[in-house]
């Protein structure tokens, strides 16, 4: 499940992705990233990712997908989690994209929301 977090204001987009994930879950979420892509050209991610059972491949197509085709467009991408193929991934996903993206451990929450609020435009 792909879940939009109130923090989310501006350029900044927080969601918590738990459970199961499907194309369902993209087909929600892929519209609110484009839009604020749209509104502000480059936009800032904060992903919580906790209990993740299963990651159907079509999600996994989508998340792909869209991360090719919007590659410029994340400045920083703070990604939470507690385990370690997440931190896997965030080194995998560098070279793919111009955004900083870091992982945390859940430990380091507030670590997170602070790197990712550095800078951050909240007009809009």
């Amino acid at each position: 499940m792909l879940q939009l977090l109130e923090e989310s204001r501006g350029d900044l987009v927080a969601f918590r992705i738990s459970g199961d994930v499907d194309k369902q879950d993209y087909n929600v979420m892929l519209p609110v990233l484009e839009e604020r892509i749209r509104q502000h050209g480059k936009i800032r991610v904060y992903a919580e990712v906790q209990d993740v059972e299963a990651f159907s491949l079509r999600a996994l197509y989508e998340d792909i997908k869209f991360d090719i085709a919007h590659a410029t467009n994340f400045s920083r991408v703070a990604i939470v989690g507690d385990r370690s193929w997440i931190d896997w991934l965030t080194v995998m996903a560098s070279p793919f994209t111009t955004a900083n993206v870091k992982y945390f451990d859940f430990s380091q929450r507030e670590a997170a929301w602070e790197w990712v609020h550095d800078g951050l435009n909240i007009d809009g």
